[in-house]
């Protein structure tokens, strides 16, 4: 079992650049996504993945996105009571097709496979520890499992952690019938005896 967890602070820059072979794919990643592409290339540091292998991500709560700010900022600078059509009309149309690309749940996810090629089994789950475990244990596969969780916070810190290893493997996990978030799988200090540093 291969496991990589990285927390990068508000301010602190994630080195996506260093990492990342399809540069003009960058544009649309979030602080989330770059986190993400840097782990996995970390993780698979010196080979090449399988493209056959199964990949399972688990895309965390974003507590607040710059999109829901701007949409809050428009909303209380008008001076009408709120009609759906209206936000429609007047909001939407000023948000950028590229954050709207951003609030998509499977981003992340989708951006990692194409930029290491993982064209087999894939999935993306709502923050749940068990459904990723579950998830890695039952595919069908005579290989490795790739899974995967991420966590943007409101104030711009972010955790992404990714694990490779054989189904049978993720089934002495702790966390596996927790109601915890999957990015919990792979804090240290949550599950240190679980996972090789």
């Amino acid at each position: 079992m291969r496991v990589i967890y990285k927390k990068y602070l508000p301010k602190e820059e994630i080195p996506v650049y260093d990492y990342a072979r399809n540069r003009k794919l960058v544009k649309y990643y979030t602080r989330e996504t770059m986190a993400a592409v840097v782990s996995v290339a970390c993780l698979f540091e010196g080979r090449a993945p399988d493209p056959c292998m199964p990949f399972f991500y688990s895309s965390g709560e974003t507590e607040m996105i710059d999109l829901y700010r701007g949409i809050g900022d428009r909303i209380t600078s008008v001076e009408k009571d709120f009609r759906s059509t209206w936000f429609v009309e007047n909001v939407a149309v000023l948000i950028s097709p590229l954050e709207r690309f951003k609030t998509m749940r499977n981003t992340t996810a989708c951006l990692v496979a194409i930029e290491n090629g993982l064209k087999g089994d894939n999935g993306v789950l709502l923050a749940s520890a068990s459904g990723l475990l579950y998830s890695a244990m039952f595919t069908e596969t005579e290989g490795t499992v790739l899974i995967g969780a991420g966590k943007l916070y409101a104030d711009g810190t972010v955790e992404c952690g990714f694990a490779e290893g054989l189904p049978a493997e993720f089934a002495t996990h702790p966390l596996l019938d927790s109601p915890g978030d999957a990015i919990e799988i792979f804090q240290p200090s949550k599950s240190p005896a679980v996972w090789p540093s």
